[in-house]
């Protein structure tokens, strides 16, 4: 049987003023995870790019603001 991993990391404040392709490409070349033979995919995304995709779909600022935090725990 195949199985497949997905997982989600939140990055340290540092990862803000680094490109998403540097991260993707350090991921990609340094994890180190038990039982994996390569990784296929890595994608950034900006939670705070999320947030305000929400708001301009008229969602108002706590409810998303509350989704993204729930996206992201």
């Amino acid at each position: 049987m195949v199985k497949k991993v997905h997982i989600i990391i939140n990055l340290l404040p540092e990862a803000s003023t680094t490109s998403n392709i540097h991260i993707e490409e350090k991921i990609r070349n340094e994890a180190k995870i038990p039982w994996c033979s390569n990784i296929e995919q890595v994608s950034v995304e900006d939670t705070e790019e999320s947030y305000m995709k929400l708001k301009k779909h008229g969602i108002s600022s706590k409810v998303a603001r509350n989704v993204v935090d729930l996206y992201t725990e």
